[in-house]
């Protein structure tokens, strides 16, 4: 009876430490992690895989070369060396780094999801997390920048490029802890009971932490461009009560709420419904976000598309030098930067900008002859000084 007593506490110890250590299950195919959350991972290619593949494949394609032909369109027209275009050409690197994470998606989807490994799986995913976190906070950079520009009222900032790398150092930063913070823990591996059903290594909270991420991110650009449409709105008015050009005001307004509307549009439509549907994966149980995974994929992806075209393809001067790199041709543009290109750069922006710095200038000089004083306006030099004995006449 004393032995058994005594022996019995050494044999119930590991039996407790082993119920309660978390169970990992790095040494587990893929395959078992699909089926305990439902998901199906197809045996064979079938017409729907061959055709979701076939499509995002030609789309991965078209992201890469525009996106590279942005970034050489900036490097070799001189009139591009401003903030602004290096945050463009940044976003088209991200953009372009997001169509090779959507190509090496494409390739170890469907059936060939079976081969991965569990590193393998959060490495492809990974990438993708990266590359698009890094075009959303380039998307946020464009908006602050402009939001700084505006209200300055210049064409460009005066951001050093000290800074401006600065900021894209802190964007790529940001962009790789955000997709490697599943790979170094933050997964459902060792937690088997919270994974989520349309990334089935994924950790329930990580995806709606992500989902929240990036729902505050487009809430903050809403604001910023918001803010700046009411600004510019609103002098606009003002100054069509002093000046002659009313129509050219009113076209200035309308050429920003196109622009706004067009850069919020396309990030809502490609990305809010695969951000709810993230959300519904978590909060909502019975519905069946599965059968609309690979769609709404698609339509992200097509953000990556369409940045070229929103940020590159409404500027005249991007265009003519996109014409002249395809037919190639040599620009004088790319010998070197001109006097006075700051004014002639950006078709996009001087149409958003020139007619407001114009006419509110226009506006103070009138204001300022009433007076019968002289206002030395922001981007005037004063007079140099007399000399002695240079008295008027």
């Amino acid at each position: 009876m004393a032995a058994a007593s005594t022996s019995s506490p050494v044999v119930s110890q590991p039996q407790f430490t082993a119920m309660n250590e978390p169970q990992c299950f790095y040494n587990e195919s893929i395959a078992f992690f699909y089926n305990r959350s439902g998901k199906y991972l197809a045996t064979e290619w079938n017409t729907v895989s061959k055709l979701v593949m076939g499509l995002g494949i030609t789309v991965c394609i078209f992201i890469m070369l525009a996106n590279l032909l942005v970034m050489v369109a900036i490097y070799v027209n001189r009139r591009f060396h401003f903030p602004i275009y290096y945050l463009m050409a940044n976003l088209a690197a991200a953009d372009f780094f997001a169509g090779l994470a959507y190509f090496y998606l494409m390739f170890n989807t469907g059936p060939n999801t079976r081969r991965l490994t569990v590193s393998t799986w959060l490495l492809r995913q990974g990438l993708i997390d990266t590359t698009v976190t890094a075009s959303v906070a380039n998307l946020l950079a464009i908006a602050i920048e402009r939001h700084i520009t505006v209200f300055r009222m210049q064409l460009h900032t005066r951001m050093s490029n000290r800074r401006v790398v600065v900021v894209i150092v802190v964007i790529w930063t940001m962009a790789i802890v955000m997709g490697a913070i599943p790979s170094v823990g933050w997964n459902c591996i060792c937690d088997i009971e919270n994974c989520s059903n349309m990334a089935p290594l994924y950790s329930d909270s990580y995806l709606v932490f992500w989902a929240i991420f990036n729902l505050v991110t487009f809430v903050v650009m809403v604001v910023l461009y918001a803010h700046i449409f009411g600004y510019v709105r609103q002098r606009t008015m003002r100054m069509s009560r002093h000046s002659s050009g009313p129509r050219r005001n009113r076209d200035t307004m309308m050429s920003l709420l196109k622009t706004v509307v067009i850069v919020l549009g396309a990030f809502i439509i490609c990305w809010t419904p695969g951000l709810v549907l993230l959300l519904l994966d978590v909060c909502c149980p019975q519905c069946d976000v599965l059968a609309y995974e690979k769609f709404f994929l698609l339509l992200a992806e097509f953000n990556s598309a369409m940045n070229p075209i929103i940020y590159s393809y409404r500027d005249k001067e991007m265009s003519a030098t996109f014409r002249q790199i395809l037919c190639c041709q040599r620009s004088e543009n790319t010998s070197g930067p001109t006097e006075g290109s700051d004014r002639s750069a950006s078709s996009l922006n001087h149409t958003i900008l020139a007619g407001v710095h114009s006419n509110d200038h226009s506006v103070f000089r009138k204001e300022t002859k009433m007076r019968g004083g002289h206002h030395l306006l922001r981007d005037e030099q004063p007079p140099p000084p007399e000399r002695p004995g240079q008295g008027r006449v």
